[in-house]
């Protein structure tokens, strides 16, 4: 039982894992942003990315099912 997850590579070098991809065991309730707090970052980090869930844009707070695939995008706004 676990969560696939992907780095944004300028997140990589944050976290504490280090590494561009991970795996995390599965529990209920599990959210992105807590997977997103485990690995050193802040809530207000987490303004500025986005969680895909299995290819499409989810919200930060919506639990995991178990498989799931997780990746962290940067958001990048330009005027």
């Amino acid at each position: 039982m676990s969560i696939a997850v992907k780095w944004f590579p300028t997140l990589v070098k944050r976290t504490r894992s280090k590494q561009a991809e991970t795996v995390v065991a599965w529990r209920e309730g599990l959210t992105p942003l807590a997977i997103f707090l485990d690995e050193g970052f802040s809530e207000v980090d987490a303004e500025a990315v986005m969680p895909i869930v299995n290819g499409a844009q989810a919200n930060l707070r919506a639990p995991l099912q178990d498989g799931d695939q997780l990746e962290f995008l940067v958001s990048i706004q330009g005027g």
